[in-house]
């Protein structure tokens, strides 16, 4: 005869699978309206046993846990990322437009790139030829903004970061901003604040009045000002992009940013 299943297996297969999808969708999408309803409307007892089956799945199954902490660690990041993206819209003006970040290209182009960066940065220099080539390729519709973000210092406003960020805006004040931006993102070796002003003197500026705007007090509240709307956004770390409001962290190449303009053009 053939064998009868076991009622009590057969009782608990349905409750199993109903847990389960229960469990995967707290886990994974939370749970619906309908499902936190019926929830509610459980009696003392079948929330008992529920706790109980859960309690006893996972004990038999514990290799799931790191795999339900990984995907909530995973939906707090994104929820994280969208609150970040979403202040940093909200803030797009104040990001794109200030009096002391050089701008490169037409006020009025469809997109506008907003670069973090910091001289000593290695990351930075590495991704230098993707803002040169962009700007080569596609500079008639890019509106591109140097963002000073000098977060290397150990030393403080004392530190070469700043000091080679004081001499870039100096120098912008001056109409010589790109090539020496790109003077010093190209030097070889270490940089240091000689060298800074040994590039600097390679250009036909009045460079008494370049050593007092690199002096002037305005512009480490500028710094300030930044970093801390930066951080406000989460921006910790250079080179970061902004364009048109979407933020893109790190070096991850031309492609990856060309992409990036091509969705806001």
């Amino acid at each position: 005869m053939p064998h009868a299943p076991d009622a009590q297996k057969g009782s608990r297969l349905p409750l199993f699978l109903a847990l389960f999808a229960l469990f995967l969708a707290i886990i994974g999408v939370g749970l619906s309206l309908v499902t936190f309803r019926a929830l509610a409307m459980m009696d003392g007892g079948d929330k008992a046993q529920l706790e109980q089956t859960i309690r006893a799945y996972l004990l038999e199954n514990p290799e799931i846990l790191p795999q339900a902490i990984a995907v909530l660690r995973q939906r707090e990041e994104r929820a994280e990322q969208q609150r970040l993206q979403s202040f940093a819209t909200d803030r797009w003006e104040d990001i794109s437009q200030d009096p002391f970040s050089p701008v490169v290209g037409d006020e009025n182009a469809p997109v506008t790139v907003v670069e973090y960066y910091d001289y000593r940065c290695s990351f930075c220099r590495r991704a230098h030829p993707d803002m040169v080539r962009l700007l080569d390729e596609h500079g008639d519709t890019i509106r591109y903004v140097f963002k000073q973000f000098p977060v290397l210092d150990r030393e403080g406003p004392d530190g070469v970061s700043h000091f080679a960020a004081r001499a870039a805006i100096a120098m912008s004040r001056q109409g010589d901003f790109l090539e020496f931006h790109d003077k010093l993102m190209t030097h070889e070796g270490r940089l240091h604040k000689g060298a800074v002003l040994d590039i600097a003197r390679e250009f036909d500026v009045d460079m008494a009045q370049f050593r007092k705007d690199m002096d002037d007090p305005a512009i480490m509240d500028y710094f300030n000002s930044t970093i801390q709307l930066a951080r406000m956004i989460g921006i910790t770390g250079t080179p970061t992009y902004v364009i048109n409001g979407k933020v893109l962290a790190g070096a991850q190449g031309y492609d990856a940013i060309l992409a990036l303009v091509q969705d806001q053009s």
